[in-house]
């Protein structure tokens, strides 16, 4: 068993974790972990959850009354209700049909508001109204820039054609602007036409031109006629030394292409120096077959760029051989976060198979060893979700980590491990800590602290290690000196502790705690929630009357009132009346007068 100066390494480890100039190692490394991340076990037992939404009521007349106003010759007016319109299509409005010839009408009128046009388009493309798409159409080609961004876009989602000759034209003339010429390069990609090619391949190749149009022009003809691009990706991939932008544009060219001779090219622009190329091409051999990365690993693993690196990684865990074992672990200090956390549950995934399980564990137990804090708080991610026991010993030190990362994933780890051994020497640190927070050498807001000591608590009660009761008893009386999550932590195991004993005295320090929800500074609602599900779980029968006010609510508090009145009584306690749980209750921006109203 380790015995350790844990008051002393705790300390020391949170008053470092202020300090973000012995902390930082790389980019980002002075910002704190998301240690909510990590699930509290007391928030999963018992699983509280809200009554479930009702579905949204419609007062009846709605949309009848929208009708009527959109007779009135009111641009603002309408426009209002047009978008209500959308917004309560979305909700599930039914009978919102009629509105379709209407919308239509409205659109088709002479000198309509450009307000309300745009408005009556954007509502009909959420009506799904496909069938009026030539009118789209002649409203895109007459009405410019404001309509074209919201019809064309439409247009091509729906994959219709009836603009394919002006986006051509648009391409050919290469007059329009911008914005214009890409929302026609993105419509023929769309109907997979070929009218344009010569104007696109035009557009790719000229040097002048804007590198978003090149890059869409490249990309258009990589999607509609991928199999006679090689000669023009070839073209560009022998200018790519030269020119990144050439490089780019060979790869938007053979986007859609997995041919071997669109293979080949690839493989040579992964050698380009630039390494965003370098990831493009390996993401593009990926999709092909990860097989195809296989070969570049090696050289580039190591590479500074995160994404090349990415595509490695991902080759070599679709691979699962065990000769990459100890490479990917490796990987578990790797400087990108979302990087070492894809690697964590790769070799959790390992470890499915029998064969590569021991070999996973063992190389994995050697990054927790190490003083890399990137590959410490992994390793106990993975060994901790694994139930590798062994680890446990290492954990315990890593709790008085200088990283709140680390410190939290490790107290994270000692919970799922359940290993009795280190109980006494977790509540040796937990214990430190306290009298760190309560001397004011810790506070709760340095990183990881509170999170990691809630952790411990949770441990402790989950596994019913009742030596810590007079530790977790100093957490009872309201103070906000120890975070959001320690208290209710230590409330949730105590009532662990003193599960059927309806005569605990705890029971009226936690219905004071359960009741306190006035004043200028209540008592933090998780405690509250916790009070409620302990007393429930103590047989507290001289707290039901307590519990049964909070019991008519409709939120967390109200549901763990009705679970421990349900635990005491052995009743289901009948849910509260309520209305629709839906933000858009009835407010809408204008909607009938109801009886009592009138």
């Amino acid at each position: 068993m380790i015995r350790l100066n844990l008051v002393f390494v705790a300390c020391l480890g949170c008053i470092l974790a202020s300090t973000s100039a012995v902390l930082a190692e790389g980019p980002g490394d002075d910002v704190p972990g998301r240690f909510d991340e990590y699930e509290l076990v007391m928030l999963e037992r018992p699983l509280l959850e809200l009554m479930p939404g009702q579905p949204i009521k419609f007062p009846e007349g709605l949309v009848e009354l929208w009708m009527r106003a959109l007779d009135r010759k009111e641009p603002e007016l309408q426009r209002l209700i047009i978008d209500t319109m959308a917004m309560a299509f979305a909700e599930n409005l039914q009978g919102l049909d009629v509105a379709t010839e209407r919308l239509v009408t409205l659109v088709s009128q002479e000198n309509q508001d450009l307000d309300v046009l745009r408005a009556a388009i954007q509502t009909l493309i959420s009506l799904d109204a496909r069938d009026q798409q030539d009118l789209f159409a002649k409203l895109a080609l007459a009405k410019g820039a404001t309509i074209s961004e919201i019809a064309e876009p439409a247009l091509a989602k729906w994959q219709s054609k009836v603009m394919e000759q002006a986006w051509i034209r648009r391409l050919q003339e290469q007059a329009a602007s911008p914005s214009q010429m890409v929302l026609a390069m993105r419509g023929l990609a769309a109907v997979k036409s070929v009218g344009a090619n010569e104007a696109l391949e035009s557009l790719v190749l000229n040097a002048s031109a804007l590198r978003q149009l090149r890059i869409t022009a490249a990309q258009t003809l990589g999607t509609v006629s991928p199999e006679t691009q090689i000669q023009l990706a070839a073209k560009l991939q022998s200018q790519a030394g030269k020119q990144v932008i050439d490089a780019l544009l060979a790869l938007a060219v053979l986007e859609g292409n997995d041919s071997p001779d669109a293979v080949e090219l690839l493989q040579s622009l992964v050698d380009h120096r630039n390494s965003a190329v370098q990831s493009q091409a390996l993401a593009h051999l990926y999709r092909v077959d990860y097989r195809l990365v296989l070969p570049h690993v090696e050289r580039l693993i190591g590479s500074r760029d995160a994404n090349v690196r990415d595509w490695c990684a991902k080759a070599l865990v679709d691979d699962r051989n065990s000769d990459d074992v100890t490479l990917l672990a490796g990987l578990l200090n790797d400087v990108n976060p979302n990087l070492r956390a894809f690697i964590a549950r790769s070799l959790v995934d390992f470890c499915e198979a029998e064969e590569l399980k021991p070999l996973v564990l063992s190389e994995v137990d050697k990054v927790l060893a190490g003083a890399n804090w990137r590959g410490c708080e992994q390793a106990c991610v993975v060994l901790g979700t694994l139930d590798y026991e062994p680890a446990a010993e290492r954990m315990v030190e890593l709790l008085g980590h200088p990283r709140g990362d680390v410190k939290v994933a490790a107290a994270w780890a000692l919970t799922q491990l359940r290993v009795a051994e280190v109980l006494p020497d977790m509540l040796d640190h937990a214990e430190s800590v306290y009298q760190g927070l309560s001397s004011g050498q810790l506070n709760a807001r340095m990183p990881g602290l509170t999170f990691h000591l809630a952790h411990l608590f949770v441990a402790f009660g989950d596994q019913g290690y009742t030596t810590a009761e007079p530790l977790l008893v100093k957490m009872i009386p309201k103070s906000y000196e120890y975070g959001e999550f320690p208290r209710p932590a230590a409330v949730w195991a105590l009532g662990l502790f003193h599960k059927g004993e309806s005569s605990c005295p705890l029971i009226p320090q936690l219905v004071d705690r359960l009741q306190d929800d006035q004043g200028m500074v209540p008592e933090i609602e998780l405690v509250r929630i916790m009070s409620a599900v302990s007393l429930g779980r103590m047989d507290a029968k001289s707290a039901e009357s307590a519990m049964a006010k909070y019991a008519v609510k409709i939120n967390m508090l109200g549901s763990a009132t009705r679970w421990g009145i349900e635990q005491i009584t052995g009743d289901p306690v009948p849910l509260p009346p309520h209305k629709t749980t839906t933000n858009t209750n009835n407010q809408w921006f204008l909607t009938p007068l109801t009886p009592e109203a009138e």
